[in-house]
């Protein structure tokens, strides 16, 4: 889709081409993307002069001797120059001039626009609805942090999706906005009512720096774009996320990862972009090592928050619907004094995977919204949520990275057996009920946001590892 710096090139182009030329009469194949009618502009157009060319945010305005257009081209628009030649496919209007030679809308998925108003007053078309409810430029020397941080400090929403919106600053698109995210170091996924005036600062200055180099670049040609007038952008070449995803950050050298942010492919490096707050889901096997790890972050670092989710999952169990939910699918013999017995609870899902998945998925969706209620409402810039499940539960896709804890199956198996004090069989049911290594492994490796720590050896070594992960994490 061309952004702000393809439209200008696109104008500039044009305007060095058709300034002063005579429109002799106008072709309409596809009506539908003109208003107010085709008629009109076949009837007011016929005689007209290009007087000048100008842009708004990813707006042309063509303004004639009496009249002016208001074009948007969307998602493909493209406009040519030809002389009198057969009328390509995807042609929908066709302005053909005194000199000889035409201006031709090219348009594939025809979601362009061309309005035609009366009047060639700059102001009077900047009034106009659809341009009068745009915001300031994003390359608009008056845009300063100020005004972004007013217009954005109630919005709970990712930055990334609020600097898409043309009515807060016009003229950043998709391409521009992760690199903007990039430069000023901001997760594109971060709430936009969590920024300070100094992000918001970062973001204007960084938007004007971006927009210019790229007009100078005469925009990015990515995929279908290009300014269809012998002019090719050159920024691609200078992009530092987009279009980048598994390719080594810059800065840090962590591979670059795409998500999906409103829909939209999003480009940028978890380490240099860390949200706040930063999410850190800690997991790893039955009996290896998760609570060593969630007890000495807990003591050597107070300042942040911590969510076990088997503590929340315990607290669950006593709420008197879910008791009244789980007595009606297992048992009323299952409680006893008005609680779950957990023994009796335990032999059920250990030695059934229906029942297992039965009891998931009454406990899960209960812990993901008190989870998610709970990062939504912290001030801390840290939190651990410690999950047993986390790939089981699907909670992963909450995590801004993984922490995963993990030791040799034969070590899990013998650490199981002496802390809950059973036999080998019944140890290896219990692991064997969770999800397998292999399938986490698999999960894994797809993802980029995943840190391993090895507890194999002595707690000092794993303690080290911690600190490590720690001091670059709170730098």
């Amino acid at each position: 889709m061309p952004e702000l710096p393809e439209v200008e090139t696109v104008r500039r182009t044009l305007e060095y081409q058709l300034i002063g030329e005579e429109i002799e009469h106008v072709e309409v194949i596809y009506s539908t993307m003109l208003s107010p009618d085709k008629e009109s502009f076949i009837n007011n157009l016929k005689g007209q002069t290009f007087r000048r060319i100008e842009r708004y945010g990813k707006y042309l305005f063509f303004i004639f001797d009496d009249y002016s257009i208001i074009s948007h081209l969307r998602m493909e628009g493209k406009y040519f120059i030809k002389n009198h030649e057969r009328i390509a496919t995807h042609e929908h209007v066709i302005f053909y001039l005194r000199s000889g030679k035409s201006l031709r809308y090219h348009d594939v998925r025809k979601f362009g626009t061309m309005k035609l108003v009366n009047t060639t007053d700059l102001d009077e078309i900047l009034s106009e609805p659809e341009i009068k409810k745009l915001g300031l430029e994003a390359n608009d020397e008056a845009l300063e942090g100020m005004y972004l941080y007013n217009k954005i400090k109630s919005l709970n929403i990712p930055i990334k999706t609020v600097l898409l919106n043309q009515e807060i600053i016009c003229g950043l698109g998709n391409i521009y906005v992760d690199e903007v995210c990039f430069l000023s170091k901001l997760n594109p996924l971060q709430p936009a009512n969590t920024l300070s005036l100094d992000d918001c600062n970062n973001i204007v200055e960084n938007s004007k720096k971006t927009l210019e180099y790229a007009i100078s670049c005469g925009g990015t040609t990515i995929r279908s774009y290009t300014s269809s007038l012998g002019v090719t952008g050159r920024f691609q070449l200078n992009l530092h996320v987009h279009t980048k995803e598994n390719e080594p950050c810059e800065i840090c050298g962590t591979k670059i990862q795409k998500i999906k942010v409103g829909g939209r492919g999003t480009y940028f490096c978890y380490k240099c972009q860390k949200k706040t707050p930063f999410v850190i889901g800690l997991t790893g096997g039955i009996s290896s090592g998760k609570t060593a790890v969630s007890n000495y972050l807990q003591t050597n670092y107070q300042d942040y928050l911590y969510l076990d989710t088997d503590l929340i999952a315990h607290d669950i169990l006593n709420r008197i619907d879910i008791i009244t939910i789980i007595a009606n699918k297992f048992g009323d013999d299952i409680v006893e004094n008005n609680k779950i017995n957990r023994q009796k609870l335990g032999l059920l899902i250990y030695n059934n995977e229906v029942n297992r998945n039965t009891l998931n998925s009454i406990i899960h969706p209960e812990v993901i919204k008190y989870v998610k209620r709970q990062i939504k409402l912290a001030k801390e810039k840290i939190i651990f949520v410690i999950v047993p499940l986390l790939f089981e539960s699907g909670m992963d896709e909450m995590m801004d990275e993984i922490w995963y804890v993990y030791i040799s199956k034969e070590e899990q198996i013998k650490r199981l057996m002496l802390r809950d004090n059973i036999d080998y069989e019944y140890a290896l049911k219990k692991i064997n009920s969770q999800m397998s290594i292999e399938e986490k492994k698999k999960i894994m490796s797809k993802k980029q946001n995943v840190v391993l720590i090895d507890n194999s050896l002595e707690l000092c070594y794993t303690y080290k590892s911690i600190e490590k992960l720690m001091n670059e994490r709170e730098m």
